[in-house]
């Protein structure tokens, strides 16, 4: 076991003891983690069976102190994206006039190619089923871990992307990509909070309530979703044992850097800063209940 390794197995062990004081005895979290759920059909998410015979491992107290202050590690940056990123939405490009007291003007956006994202709609139903809590892994020979989320999700073969955003428009949701760790299985502060249930995230600078892709993840919160129990009904027992799946707009992808990225579910924006640069939002995965039972997603939580 590599010191990565190490320390993965460590903060899942943490996280685990930390869920049990938190919520063991919430009601809907026993029944969510039950041991007698009907297994069958194909629609069956692969949820770990080795997760109910590990134990956790007795953790040195020098090491429950993480923060990246005490840690002296250099303040990480909560972006998801670099600055000069392309997003593929042309309205979120701003031209200021710069001689007149006029409004900023917007160009306007060209219509997306046939095998762009935003022509396509994801196959998200078959991404939930297959992937909640697990890591979406590339083909052998290929390091593209964005491009293996993007194939599971895409109905084509070779759609264009932009390899290198942060956010992904498709026609049916918007796709948002976090790395919530270093190289070193360093996990980032106050990126998750309340158990795993909610995440900090911030928009690229010089997006604002206007942009596009902002509005779309801004009308989540008065969306009203699906329950995490018909979701999981559905996935155990066929599409037709539950209310018909509606595509929920945005969709949440983490990972450690360098590491595969690993499905979260379903995002709800609960909040946001609209006059902070870039805007704060803080999200809800509407999921938590399900992925608490994956090591994957516990691997990437410093509760």
């Amino acid at each position: 076991m590599n010191e990565y390794e190490r320390r993965r197995e460590e903060r899942i062990a943490r996280n685990r003891a930390v869920l049990e004081r938190l919520i063991a005895s919430d009601p809907a979290h026993a029944a969510l983690h039950a041991g007698t759920s009907k297994t069958t059909s194909r629609a069956t998410p692969r949820v770990d069976s080795k997760l109910k015979k590990k134990t956790a491992r007795r953790v040195d107290a020098s090491d429950l102190r993480r923060s990246g202050r005490v840690r002296k590690l250099p303040a990480p940056v909560y972006t998801t994206f670099d600055v000069d990123d392309d997003l593929g939405d042309a309205n979120a490009t701003r031209k200021r006039v710069k001689t007149s007291g006029m409004a900023a003007a917007r160009k306007p956006s060209a219509p997306p190619s046939a095998n762009s994202l935003r022509a396509l709609d994801a196959r998200l139903w078959d991404v939930y089923v297959n992937y909640l809590g697990l890591p979406i892994s590339p083909p052998p020979n290929d390091g593209g871990l964005k491009a293996a989320v993007v194939r599971a999700l895409s109905p084509v073969v070779n759609p264009k992307f932009s390899k290198m955003s942060g956010i992904q428009e498709w026609k049916n949701c918007v796709a948002l990509y976090v790395n919530v760790g270093d190289k070193h299985g360093n996990t980032y502060d106050n990126v998750f909070t309340r158990a795993g249930s909610r995440i900090s995230w911030f928009a690229q600078p010089r997006q604002d309530e206007d942009t596009p892709v902002i509005r779309s993840i801004v009308k989540t919160a008065t969306m009203d979703e699906e329950s995490v129990e018909d979701a999981r009904r559905r996935a155990e027992e066929g599409e037709d044992a539950a209310p018909r799946y509606v595509d929920w707009p945005l969709h949440l992808f983490c990972r450690m850097e360098g590491c595969e990225y690993v499905y979260c579910g379903r995002l709800k924006m609960v909040d946001f800063e609209p006059n902070k640069r870039p805007m704060k939002f803080t999200m809800q995965l509407l999921d938590a209940s399900l992925l608490r039972g994956s090591e994957h997603f516990l691997g990437l939580l410093e509760l």
